[in-house]
């Protein structure tokens, strides 16, 4: 019950990063020509896009933790016997979520700095950048948790060396 409850948030989380990257394009080629074609640019656009593409980084990587589909270097790893290779990916997995605590209370830490500050060009709170951090954190350390007690690790996959 619980996988599925996982589950089912990341495909939720993958599909508002999905549409954030949507935006950002939008706002992007929106801004050029703007710019270049009306010689009329906005004030707000960079700032938001730059806020957008935060967001979507700090989501996409907790979606890449569940789905295994974030950087890797399995050389030893694919070397080692089949039972020291699952304990450097339990190993993995576990240190994937100490950062996402140790990032998490940083980014609170940087929420509660920010405070009542807003970015300059488009009036938003500074603290929605910041929020990333702490949403992305708590998403990424659920996955990596999971991953560990469903025991949801990745298999040696065709054609890694």
């Amino acid at each position: 019950m619980i996988s599925l409850l996982i589950t089912k948030l990341n495909q939720i989380v993958a599909w508002v990063a999905n549409r954030l990257l949507e935006l950002i394009v939008v706002i992007t080629v929106m801004q050029v020509v703007l710019r270049y074609v009306f010689n009329k640019p906005t004030s707000w656009s960079e700032e938001v896009a730059m806020l957008f593409l935060v967001w979507y980084g700090m989501l996409s990587i907790a979606v890449g933790v569940k789905t295994h589909s974030h950087v890797a270097i399995t050389y030893l790893r694919d070397k080692a016997p089949i039972a020291i290779g699952k304990a450097l990916d339990y190993f993995a997995y576990l240190c994937i979520a100490a950062f996402s605590l140790i990032l998490l209370m940083n980014a609170q830490t940087l929420v509660n700095i920010a405070g009542a500050q807003i970015l300059p060009a488009s009036g938003l709170p500074k603290q929605l950048l910041y929020y990333s951090a702490v949403v992305g954190a708590i998403l990424t350390l659920i996955n990596a948790l999971t991953n560990i007690v469903t025991g949801d690790i990745r298999e040696k996959e065709e054609g890694s060396l």
